[in-house]
């Protein structure tokens, strides 16, 4: 039985492919855009890889249709052309049925994703018959199987054809985009942790400079209990009674708080208590070689996470700070270091990702220059009707 959940997300994949569909037959026809080497492209080709090309950030936009003719030709039609030319596109039975499994594997997940995603709370009968609908609607719009196997096959076909392009790369041009890579950094995260702190935590990114004014900063949580965190929770979402319920929290852990600075103060080790009191799941021990990188203006952490690291006890390293009361209980931290700022060093991660850049970007100039090899017919006028539409 279909009901409303399966409608709703049955409707939201029509609607994402309705667009590509109704542009390629608003005149009731599909012509020709271009020809390359003697071979059609037609316009619903164009535009169903418009938008794939879009969604991946190879083009400017879905309707940058001239932006993707191009991007075609040398990235599908001239490999398939050279690796023809090449004898690169033959394969064993063995090979073959091998890349077919692939994509059939890969095709059968896909359709799994979108009953899953789109109907987390769907009984299993109904998710089933969502998926069966779905692969139904993809082939009326060109999506199956097969189509699923000629680009599995075409891009084992491209990978064999760019392991054949071999490019040099030198030490002096890794070197040059790291240093032109540095500097795009620091330009847009100095001033800016914000954006700093959501690349390189929430988008685990690569950033390649580090601002001024970050520590690292290690920490013994002491959990206070459900009720007592939730209390101050709300004390401080309601603005009122936050000093109550802050001194419930810290009463609750007297002993413990008394307990450790005893031992500091008596010369024990921060990191050794750390390891004994501590409920921090996160803490590892790379972290506790680190310390969690805070910032003054840093919001990834609760406020008063913040503003104790960078409290009046927590002037130099090896300082520590009173006792800081938050929604997750109480902290007591510690001045691990200061992270110094600017460029990271260029490890040999980073090094093998400027190689990749710079052999993809070489490959694609070789295949730039392949395809003034290839003759190219482009009907301008249905090019041009097109992009008005």
């Amino acid at each position: 039985m279909r009901g409303p959940v399966w409608a709703r997300a049955m409707a939201l994949v029509v609607a994402l492919a309705l667009w590509a569909a109704g542009c390629a037959a608003q005149n009731g026809d599909d012509p020709v855009l271009f020809t390359f080497n003697g071979q059609d492209v037609y316009q619903s080709k164009v535009v169903a890889m418009a938008e794939a090309y879009a969604q991946a950030g190879m083009i400017s936009g879905e309707d940058a249709y001239d932006e993707a003719i191009e991007y075609m030709i040398v990235n599908q039609l001239v490999p398939e052309a050279k690796a023809a030319e090449l004898g690169l596109d033959q394969y064993s039975q063995e090979e073959l049925d091998q890349i077919n499994q692939e994509a059939e594997e890969y095709f059968e997940a896909q359709l799994d994703a979108y009953a899953n995603g789109l109907l987390p709370e769907a009984s299993q009968e109904e998710r089933e018959q969502f998926r069966q609908d779905l692969q139904a609607y993809w082939a009326e719009t060109g999506t199956t199987l097969e189509t699923a196997k000629e680009n599995h096959l075409f891009n084992y076909t491209k990978e064999r054809l760019l392991e054949t392009m071999k490019v040099d790369i030198t030490e002096e041009e890794i070197q040059q985009v790291f240093e032109e890579q540095v500097q795009k950094d620091k330009d847009y995260f100095t001033g800016n942790i914000t954006a700093y702190e959501y690349f390189t935590v929430y988008q685990n990114s690569d950033v390649w400079y580090i601002p001024e004014g970050f520590r690292g900063v290690l920490q013994i949580l002491l959990y206070a209990g459900e009720d007592l965190t939730q209390a101050y929770e709300d004390a401080v979402d309601a603005g009122e009674g936050v000093e109550e319920a802050r001194q419930a929290v810290l009463d609750s852990k007297q002993d413990i708080v008394e307990q450790i600075y005893d031992r500091l103060d008596a010369g024990e080790d921060f990191v050794s208590l750390m390891w004994e009191y501590s409920e921090d799941p996160a803490m590892d021990e790379d972290l506790a070689q680190t310390g969690y990188a805070v910032h003054q203006d840093s919001r990834i952490w609760v406020e008063e996470f913040t503003q104790g690291a960078f409290g009046d006890e927590m002037q130099a390293v090896g300082d520590v700070s009173q006792p800081v009361v938050s929604k997750y209980g109480v902290h007591i931290l510690y001045y691990l270091r200061d992270i110094p700022s600017g460029p990271v060093e260029m490890d040999q991660r980073i090094e093998q990702s400027i190689q990749s850049y710079l052999t993809n970007q070489k490959r694609v100039q070789m295949l730039e220059d392949w395809a003034q090899d290839y003759p190219v017919e482009y009907n301008q006028q249905a090019i041009d009707q097109l992009m008005q539409q």
